[in-house]
């Protein structure tokens, strides 16, 4: 009975005490490292990463994937410039980007739902495109210009002291948290994703489900993209191109939290802390950037494999 306790202890919670082993350790190792100052920065830092991550998991818990939403984050990023830049205005420079990840999202959904194509083949499609579009709307150069304080303050302001960037990630976490655990839409991804067949007996539209998670995502990318945009104050087209990578790390570290297999919101910012403070850890250790990438790979190779060995033990047991 110990032992199966202490199996479901590091099945549920592995990760979690790894990222507090890992936090501690460098608190205790790196100088400057537990500083308010630093803390605040590493929580800014994985802000974007956990904004367009929670997107990313709603497509996990459907059991679909979503390779687009970097490319669609970069393409919004670039219009939101385009429009501010032009004097359009800080409502038009939000709006339409959300718009334009709003139709590449459901545009997948159908594609896959209705047409029948994978959801691996489709949002590489959709990728492609959503890069075509940005550098020809481009001509792949950055847009720079002086762009107004309102649409400044969504990147770089402070709500109560707190960066903005920060306030909007705790929103999306814990309207995401809500939306999946709470409502009778989020219980329906859930069935989608565990059973789809028996989910469709039960009488839940599946189909719908599976464009719903893949229009979230959408919404995600874009936001995350306008708001990297305000953040930098310019629109790069590969701003957005280096979460891909993290972000499949961040939301599959979160299938490890909790319950093993399952995304859930709350496990997609455990795993974007871990990422974070590693990368920040690292930094300040003077640590290569390649070395980072080593360390990061590890970790989640060595989260994955504790948790899933525990979880087995369970099952066995």
């Amino acid at each position: 009975m110990k032992k199966n306790s202490i199996s479901l202890i590091f099945s549920r919670f592995g990760t979690i005490l790894m990222l507090l082993v890992i936090f501690i350790s460098f608190c205790l190792f790196i100088e400057g490292f537990s500083s308010p100052k630093n803390l605040m920065n590493i929580l800014r830092q994985i802000s974007l990463l956990a904004i367009i991550a929670e997107g990313f998991t709603m497509c996990l818990i459907v059991n679909e994937m979503d390779l687009s939403f970097a490319n669609v984050a970069c393409l919004c990023g670039i219009v939101s410039a385009g429009l501010v830049l032009k004097g359009h205005g800080t409502l038009a420079a939000v709006m339409v980007p959300l718009l334009i990840g709003l139709g590449f999202g459901i545009a997948s959904g159908v594609l896959v739902t209705v047409v029948g194509i994978s959801s691996l083949i489709t949002t590489l499609a959709m990728g492609i495109l959503a890069t075509g579009l940005t550098y020809w709307y481009t001509g792949g150069i950055s847009l720079y210009g002086t762009m107004p304080q309102s649409y400044l303050i969504l990147g770089r302001g402070y709500f109560a002291g707190i960066p903005s960037l920060i306030v909007m990630m705790i929103i999306v976490v814990i309207v995401a948290h809500i939306f999946v655990n709470r409502t009778k839409a989020g219980i329906h991804l859930q069935a989608t994703g565990a059973n789809r067949e028996a989910a469709k007996l039960s009488g839940i539209n599946t189909d719908l489900y599976r464009i719903l998670a893949l229009t979230i995502c959408g919404l995600g990318a874009a936001l995350t993209g306008i708001l990297l945009t305000s953040r930098l104050g310019a629109g790069n087209p590969e701003a957005a191109s280096g979460y891909m990578m993290d972000t499949f790390a961040a939301a599959l570290l979160g299938t490890t939290v909790l319950h093993m297999g399952l995304a859930s919101p709350i496990g997609t910012i455990v795993g974007a802390l871990m990422i974070g403070i590693l990368n920040n850890g690292m930094t300040l250790a003077g640590a290569q950037y390649y070395m980072q990438d080593v360390t990061k790979a590890l970790i989640i190779i060595l989260s994955v494999s504790i948790a899933s060995s525990q979880a087995k033990r369970l099952d066995r047991n």
